[in-house]
């Protein structure tokens, strides 16, 4: 007598399980354009990878990916329209440490939290700075410049991309490292200040390699160091600061991020087909040749990264005694 009973519960039980997968998932994303904001001026690094994966994407989801532009204010301008936009996958950062992992940690006033309101999904890649110098100022070395930077304290200027940008924190680290003054120059983006040190209005900057590439080889800009662990294989003649400087690191990294409360089965969804077009070798190849490493990590690694990382600068902080301007 009680079967009917215990059969029906279990049927509505099923249908309660079903209706709250079907809930969480969503097979038709993205159901329409996906904006994919960028908090850089174009021809740095991250809107070159932006555009890059972001085109392929759109062929795998066939729905148009939009790179838009929102250099800013160190990022925050980009990283809070993502953070306030509706939480379905459709708007999506181009993330890098300035706004993530470097300006939280400088007590800046933010209109968002990064932990709060930002996501991870999946990362894209990483890319070593150079430091560069106008070719007049007769540099050919690190430690030409070094040496002239101590001999007259404040009269070398240095560019980056904006307060608390990774560029700007690569400088305030060098500047403790080498025990040198440099005036700061901020910009509104990488590409804005390389252009000039190249007229010759600003003396230095460390920059991703592939901006600064073609000038280097050209003879427009005369590259002094690298930032990363090893050598640049694009670079391999330039030595690292580590060289002289040991333990000093200078580079940024790039991955995609979503609002929080995103559904699960979207963030899967990017993070899967992402990972998936970055195992793609001619992307590598491409990516390789402006100096920009692949990794890919899905987004349990990949948030794992952006937490460790914002401990690493909040050490670094407190360590070097550096401040937002």
């Amino acid at each position: 007598m009680r079967l009917p009973l215990v059969l029906t519960r279990f049927a509505c039980l099923l249908a309660s399980a079903g209706a709250l997968l079907g809930a969480h998932a969503d097979p038709a994303y993205p159901a329409k354009a996906v904006h994919l904001l960028v908090p850089n001026t174009a021809g740095s690094s991250a809107d070159s990878i932006a555009r890059q994966v972001g085109q392929r994407l759109a062929t795998v989801w066939k729905q148009p990916v939009l790179v838009e532009n929102r250099a800013g204010a160190g990022g925050i301008v980009a990283a809070d329209a993502v953070a306030k936009a509706t939480a379905d996958g459709h708007t999506l950062l181009l993330g890098a440490d300035g706004p993530i992992t470097i300006l939280p940690n400088l007590s800046v006033p933010l209109p968002y939290d990064p932990k709060r309101d930002l996501l991870p999904v999946v990362s894209l890649g990483e890319t070593d700075f150079v430091l560069v110098a106008n070719p007049k100022l007769g540099f050919k070395t690190l430690q030409d410049f070094v040496q002239a930077a101590k001999a007259r304290p404040g009269k070398y200027n240095y560019a980056s991309a904006g307060n608390g940008s990774p560029q700007h924190f690569a400088a305030e680290l060098f500047k403790q490292a080498a025990g040198v003054y440099l005036t700061h120059i901020p910009y509104r983006g990488g590409p804005l200040g390389m252009s000039d040190v190249i007229a010759g209005q600003v003396d230095v900057m460390f920059i991703a390699v592939g901006p600064a590439l073609a000038h280097i080889q050209s003879g427009r800009l005369v590259a002094l160091a690298s930032g990363g662990e090893s050598r640049l294989p694009l670079l391999p003649a330039v030595p690292t600061v580590a060289e002289s400087y040991a333990g000093f690191r200078a580079g940024t990294w790039f991955g995609l991020f979503a609002p929080v409360g995103t559904p699960a089965a979207v963030v899967d969804n990017i993070s899967a087909e992402a990972g998936r077009v970055l195992a793609d070798p001619a992307l590598r190849s491409e990516l390789a040749a402006q100096g920009i490493r692949v990794t890919g990590y899905p987004q349990v690694r990949f948030q794992t990264l952006v937490g460790n990382e914002s401990r690493k600068y909040a050490a670094l902080v407190k360590a070097a005694g550096i401040h937002a301007e």
